[in-house]
């Protein structure tokens, strides 16, 4: 039962981290009561994005049983093996958390300043990466706590980063598509290619390393990994200082 409560701090440590990092961008902090409320969406549209995913890769190669899927990815044809490990996950994580902010949240009255959504999407990212930690950790038997513990640190440098960068991509464009109203389907479209491909190219490398037999490739292949996520991180903090410079209220 403490491995039980061991697991689940493990698989939220790493979200509450980038949370606490990510909140101090804030000027004007949100109250707590948004905060949970975002988090926990992310959260709530997890199992909604395993079923579209398991449904479009599925869709890719019917020959396999529907529910064995998660556990037998196509085997055959590369670019099925690629469509359906790192393309599909994207498209449908990166629209729902967009989905989310956009149609949830931008009418609170709390939302007052441009940086707001990027915050916003960065939230409910991090809820639905907690979501996928905790997966992953479940998997691992409860007496190899050195694995969860190596697993999770991964994750915090890698998947769960991810889904706070990719949804501050979004958050940036769809800020820019408010306080430019005219071309705001156009700037969400930018905002969600850009978190999409990034997206798509971290798990294209995370699964290459975990393909890869040459110890040379899977050394390239992490690196390459590295430089994606320094080079978004940046990125994104430069996002955020264009964004402080507007000092008008955002209006949806």
């Amino acid at each position: 039962m403490s491995s039980y409560f061991l697991y689940i701090f493990l698989g939220l440590l790493p979200s509450l981290i980038w949370l606490s990092f990510y909140l101090r961008k804030d000027q004007r902090p949100e109250p707590n009561s948004v905060v949970l409320k975002l988090f926990f969406w992310g959260v709530l549209i997890t199992p909604f994005a395993i079923v579209a995913e398991l449904l479009l890769v599925w869709a890719l190669n019917p020959d396999l049983e529907f529910w064995s899927i998660l556990s037998q990815m196509p085997q055959n044809g590369f670019l099925k093996i690629i469509l359906a490990a790192t393309l599909v996950p994207a498209v449908v994580e990166e629209y729902l958390k967009y989905a989310v902010v956009r149609f949830k949240f931008l009418k609170d009255s709390e939302f007052d300043e441009p940086t707001d959504v990027m915050i916003y999407c960065i939230i409910v990212g991090l809820g639905f990466a907690a979501v996928e930690n905790l997966l992953v950790l479940f998997k691992i038997p409860s007496s190899d706590i050195g694995q969860a513990i190596s697993v999770i640190s991964l994750r915090f440098l890698g998947a769960t980063l991810v889904h706070a960068l990719a949804c501050g991509i979004v958050g940036y464009w769809l800020a820019k598509g408010l306080l430019h109203s005219k071309n705001r389907k156009k700037m969400v479209a930018i905002g969600l290619a850009i978190a999409i491909t990034f997206h798509t190219c971290y798990n294209y490398l995370v699964v290459s390393i975990s393909r890869a037999t040459d110890s040379e490739q899977k050394l390239l292949f992490f690196f390459s990994a590295a430089i994606l996520l320094i080079a978004t991180a940046l990125l994104v903090s430069f996002y955020f200082r264009k964004l402080k410079k507007h000092k008008s209220v955002c209006k949806t």
